[in-house]
């Protein structure tokens, strides 16, 4: 075997691994996720060929999304990084950047069919955000569904309170007619289902 062709070829291939091939779909989707979770979750979809774009308030958490920078939108509102699981500042920083959300999901989603917004229902800037980025998709005139992730029985008292707020909120979203459907996700089963997982490996293995 010819060790410098083998070489090349074995940088070939790991040039390739992680390259997305976008796929002919019947349904094209437009997945938007807001906040850490939800841009987590979409990044799965983006590495499965499906337009992306992750939202968020906090750069931290933006950083370590596995998306062109392109596919990310970083929401700045008087100097403050991230909402601290704020609701009320969640939203205040989507409506602050509104017209700006609106362009980025045009740029990106031009041929949609639908959308698909992901997020956590207890989180600051994916929660709050939540009602402010629907109210946008559902101006583009195409339906939009959501997936919603309830918080895990380790997480805190805020967090779950929040969902409680947010799927009020959601419930309220889907009667006006702006929310086609609902996916919730619970986490808290997922948490017993992978018992054996690690805290720092549960989250990619229950996205």
């Amino acid at each position: 075997v010819d060790e410098d062709k083998l070489a090349k070829l074995k940088a070939k291939l790991a040039q390739g691994k992680d390259k997305v091939v976008k796929k002919e779909r019947s349904i094209n989707f437009g997945c938007v996720g807001l906040g850490q979770a939800g841009s987590r979750i979409v990044e799965q979809f983006y590495m499965l060929g499906i337009d992306a774009v992750a939202i968020n308030s906090g750069k931290q958490d933006l950083e370590h999304i596995k998306m062109p920078e392109s596919n990310k939108l970083l929401l700045e509102y008087s100097g403050f990084g991230g909402a601290a699981k704020n609701l009320e500042h969640g939203r205040s920083i989507a409506e602050h950047n509104r017209d700006l959300i609106s362009t980025t999901i045009d740029k990106h989603f031009s041929n949609v069919d639908m959308f698909l917004v992901a997020t956590s229902l207890s989180g600051g800037s994916g929660a709050g955000s939540m009602p402010v980025v629907i109210d946008i998709l559902s101006e583009k005139g195409k339906p939009v569904i959501v997936i919603n992730v309830l918080p895990m029985n380790s997480d805190d008292t805020i967090s779950k309170s929040n969902a409680l707020e947010t799927l009020h909120t959601l419930t309220g979203l889907m009667k006006a007619g702006k929310v086609a459907n609902a996916i919730v996700v619970d986490n808290a089963r997922l948490e017993a289902l992978y018992s054996n997982v690690g805290i720092m490996q549960f989250f990619s293995v229950a996205n």
